[in-house]
């Protein structure tokens, strides 16, 4: 095992410098003719791999793996992750046979180290994203993609060996984890990962189900049963964030009544997990979903209750925990009035509905100071209750909003600062909408706070264990009281602001694969323009030539929308420091069907439906996804098939966006593709490229090079002008 090892880290370390000298040779503007003098680098470098270990955080090969050594060895031991006990580690060399093969197969693992790496690397991988959005030359923010990727490709690489240990142990232990490993374990990734939230919800729902059914067979005095609970509410409902799916939301809910049953009680940590319960479970939106009944809700209020008046409070949560608790508690029935009442009018009678929208407005009318949410709804309750006018609520929230946002705006976005400036918006949009004052008016607030929404989303600070933001995202981008009110080319520009804010190698990458898509419709209408007969119904070639501007400007567009599904799952995208789980993957494959949001939200965009939801899809239409979209059967197959195979071209020649592989050149590419067409690739297109070699080299160059020219513009339209 220990040789595997090694042997994965030094060939993930030797890729990762392989594809630096590559990038030397290539993209420096100084090509080296031949292959001679890359071989003659890459071969110097190799030569002296032994002796260069190249750290991760500080983490080298040498310190991830080794053997067990004895207590004197102290420098050769330090920090080492997999130990494996060797005859000559025991003085007692008389012991029985059994015992010394016992000791030969007791293989440990530093699981204390294996989550400090992950957080560590957590945390450098959140400092390069960051950064982007901090770098003000135009040459420097450039060339910092590429150093970013360098670094991304080592922590990923880093990453993907750690968790490859765990699960090679874990898995030999199958159904029966020894008891000093479980709680070893649990405790190490509860205290060194989860407790310093780097944490990603999707690893610890895995874990939670390896090491629950490795410890089924452990006393209910020692199993981590609540945590994984815990663990399992925050993940699916983190999940439940990206794109929508009920089930996640359903295994969220059913996890946290676990949490809250008598059964409970009978297994450790039970006070720890059942504050987290109470702060997830006391959210208007298991009502909103018809997961919880009004009693049940009360219910989980009155628990809150009591707990909040215990005694040993402080010895449970810690100071921010129990701030939020203690919120969540003052809140309750603004937040029920607010947030279920509005939307879904049938859930109580009118006569309760104004007893208690009365006795909130005198209660927080009293108050010498209201948070920004609480601000929000005092108004809008004010404006139903009819004791302001829809003009006066607007003018105050609009007042108040601009007040907030210059104090936003200086301020760095964590988790908590970009939930309460998103929170409020909601209730301003609809009190924008059904204010009395001119459209107008109107218009001009809602394109400002469209702005402001984009300057906020790329000021975010990057932690991956909350996901609230992207369900935030998807929501208000998607609005109709706010898509209303903004004209096509502003929503346009507002979802590529909202696309380069949030994951701007995923813009970079839709905008590579729409001039890819741009130079292959080209060369099918200079050499073979019969291909794109019965496209929008043009029956001839004469047709089809006629109508050149508007097929590319169709495909441009197109390539530039076909990812824009992806806004809704934000942080899936953009977690590429570690492998994807089956959770994740799955995630990602609904962003076609997800991009169809954002194209209804836009009237216009509907032409691109089927490129958009497309774009996965096998050329014979038996295999990709999504399963129920037929793309044969799409009046513009043709352009579906320019535009799944520019992204497939991209993606794999991809250098700076995609830290889980290296990039492939050009030839390999086409070699890949050659193979797959008439069965994933339109086989027109895999034949025009080798018939014109004009054309295969002008692709050749785009996807080598073009990167440079595409980073530049978006820092010249998106990031010069902000800085």
């Amino acid at each position: 095992m220990k040789k595997d090892c090694i042997f994965a880290i030094l060939k993930s370390y030797c890729i990762s410098f392989e594809s630096i000298f590559y990038n030397i040779l290539n993209d420096g503007g100084k090509r080296v003719s031949g292959h001679l003098s890359f071989q003659l680098l890459f071969l110097f470098f190799i030569l002296f791999v032994s002796s260069f270990y190249t750290s991760v955080q500080g983490i080298t090969p040498g310190k991830l793996i080794s053997h067990k050594q004895s207590s004197s060895d102290k420098l050769q031991a330090a920090y080492p992750l997999f130990n494996t006990p060797s005859a000559d580690s025991t003085a007692e060399s008389a012991k029985p046979q059994a015992e010394e093969q016992d000791n030969a197969n007791s293989d440990t693992i530093d699981f204390k180290l294996c989550f400090d790496i992950l957080a560590k690397n957590r945390k450098a991988y959140n400092r390069y994203n960051d950064s982007i959005f901090m770098i003000k030359e135009h040459d420097k923010w450039v060339n910092y993609f590429r150093r970013r990727a360098t670094k991304n490709h080592q922590i990923f690489a880093a990453n993907q060996e750690i968790m490859r240990g765990i699960k090679e142990f874990l898995t030999k232990h199958g159904d029966s984890i020894p008891e000093e490993i479980y709680l070893d374990f649990c405790h190490s990734i509860e205290q060194r990962y989860v407790r310093k939230k780097l944490y990603d919800p999707f690893l610890l729902v895995r874990m939670s189900r390896i090491l629950e059914k490795g410890g089924a067979y452990l006393p209910d005095s020692v199993k981590y049963t609540n945590v994984f609970n815990l663990w399992r509410l925050y993940g699916y409902e983190q999940m439940w964030n990206l794109g929508g799916d009920v089930k996640y939301l359903r295994k969220a809910y059913q996890a946290g009544k676990a949490i809250l049953s008598e059964d409970a009680k009978r297994y450790p940590h039970y006070d720890f997990a059942l504050a987290g319960a109470l702060e997830y479970m006391s959210n208007t939106i298991w009502l909103a979903f018809g997961l919880e009944t009004i009693q049940g809700f009360e219910e989980h209020y009155r628990r809150l209750d009591d707990f909040l008046k215990r005694e040993d409070l402080d010895e449970i949560v810690v100071p921010e925990q129990k701030r939020d608790l203690l919120e969540l508690q003052q809140v309750k029935d603004e937040a029920f009035l607010c947030n279920i009442y509005y939307y879904t009018p049938t859930i109580i009678d009118s006569y309760v509905r104004d007893s208690l929208t009365q006795a909130v407005i005198s209660r927080n009318l009293q108050k010498a100071e209201l948070s920004n949410i609480a601000f929000i709804r005092t108004v809008f309750l004010q404006m139903k209750a009819r004791q302001i006018s829809s003009r006066e609520a607007w003018l105050r929230c609009k007042n108040h909003y601009h007040e907030k946002w210059l104090k936003y705006r200086d301020s760095p976005m964590n988790d908590r600062i970009i939930r309460d400036y998103l929170r409020p918006l909601y209730i301003f949009l609809i009190i924008n909408d059904e204010a009395d004052v001119p459209v107008s008016q109107k218009k001009k607030t809602i394109w400002k706070m469209s702005q402001d929404m984009v300057t906020a989303f790329g000021k975010r600070k990057d932690f991956q264990g909350n996901t609230d933001f992207v369900r935030e995202l998807f929501r208000l981008s998607t609005h109709r009281r706010l898509v209303k009110y903004l004209s096509y080319k502003q929503m346009i520009r507002f979802m590529s602001g909202l696309n380069v804010s949030t994951q701007v190698t995923t813009f970079a990458h839709s905008m590579h694969v729409a001039k890819i898509a741009k130079v292959l419709l080209n060369g099918v209408l200079k050499h073979k323009p019969e291909l794109l007969q019965g496209v929008f119904g043009y029956k001839t070639t004469t047709e089809v030539l006629k109508h050149k501007r508007t097929l590319r400007s169709f495909i441009y567009e197109a390539g530039m929308i076909h990812d824009i599904g992806k806004n809704a799952i934000v942080s899936v995208v953009n977690n590429e420091y570690l492998p994807l789980t089956d959770d994740e993957f799955s995630i990602i494959r609904l962003h076609p069907r997800l991009g169809e949001f954002f194209l209804r939200a836009v009237p216009g965009l509907e032409i691109f439906h089927d490129t958009t939801v497309g774009h996965h899809k096998w050329y014979n239409g038996k295999g990709g996804y999504p399963a129920d979209f037929d793309n044969t059967k799409s009046p513009i197959r043709f352009l579906i098939d320019i535009v799944t195979f520019s992204d497939c071209l991209q993606a794999a020649t991809e250098r700076v966006g995609r830290n889980y592989r290296i990039s492939k050149t050009f030839e390999v590419v086409m070699s890949e593709l050659r193979a797959g067409a008439g069965t994933k690739y339109n086989p027109n297109l895999v034949a025009l490229i080798d018939a014109y070699p004009k054309l295969a080299k002008k692709l050749h160059h785009l996807v080598e090079n073009g990167w440079i020219e595409i980073y530049y513009h978006i820092y010249s339209r998106y990031f010069q002008k902000s800085l």
